[in-house]
């Protein structure tokens, strides 16, 4: 069961990666110059945002099973998975009030980053230019879950900052436990930061600020920046679950 759990948490990584690519790929394919010399390019950025959308939401599930399902695996077999329950993010047996709601703010955390996705693959599919009459609705959903994705890794932060590495019953905000949580919480800067730069990105997108190649070359360069920091929030876990995996 631990090697499950092992792999389970490296395809994330891998996942959550594959969806930083494919949005910086996709994002090249709406500069101007781009689409003047390929007519497919419109098409093309909308297939690679639809592929990294749904690894995205791939990698998201994989995460929430890994907590909610994991969980329930360990529970049964702690004596077994005591070294991986010890290390990972698995919470311990909810027993009071304040661990219920902390088990529910958890999930909800969870659910908004899920909910992220799933808005980023709906807008995908309507940036297709067989649906181009549905443009704007299609930048309302990436609008929209694009705000979901960094409120969330936010609240990841803010988590992060009151998990105390020493006393887990301590879930005050600490600015010591940034330290001790410091490549989590680099992965959720990244990732809020790839949020930040396709909200605005994509509010400047909309067709009045796009009538120019100006307005055009800017919302693909903010598209650009944020896929880039979704890579980078992919690479760290690549980083931090490998090592994780390896030193076992």
């Amino acid at each position: 069961m631990e090697t499950f759990l092992k792999h389970l948490i490296q395809l994330y990584g891998i996942s959550y990666l594959i969806g930083g690519l494919t949005f910086i790929c996709g994002s090249c394919m709406y500069f101007t110059k781009v689409i003047a010399e390929y007519d497919q390019a419109l098409n093309a950025g909308a297939w690679f945002y639809i592929v990294g959308s749904a690894a995205f939401l791939i990698a998201d599930l994989q995460d929430w099973f890994y907590y909610r399902i994991g969980l329930f695996i360990i529970s049964k077999h702690r004596k077994e998975n005591n070294a991986v329950s010890n290390t990972n993010h698995v919470d311990k047996e909810p027993k009071t009030c304040s661990d219920r709601y902390r088990r529910i703010q958890i999930d909800l955390n969870y659910l908004g980053s899920i909910l992220g996705s799933i808005l980023y693959l709906a807008g995908s599919v309507l940036f297709l230019p067989k649906f181009s009459d549905d443009i704007i609705a299609g930048d309302v959903l990436f609008i929209t879950g694009s705000a979901a994705i960094y409120l969330s890794e936010a609240w990841k932060i803010y988590r992060l900052a009151c998990t105390s590495a020493v006393d887990p019953n301590d879930t005050h905000f600490h600015f010591q436990n940034i330290r001790h949580n410091l490549q989590a919480i680099f992965i959720s800067f990244f990732a809020g930061l790839g949020g930040v730069f396709y909200f605005v990105g994509t509010i400047l997108f909309l067709p009045q600020y796009t009538s120019t190649d100006f307005g055009e070359n800017r919302a693909a360069a903010l598209f650009l920046c944020g896929g880039i920091f979704f890579s980078l929030a992919g690479l760290l876990l690549q980083y931090r679950y490998f090592c994780r995996c390896n030193r076992k």
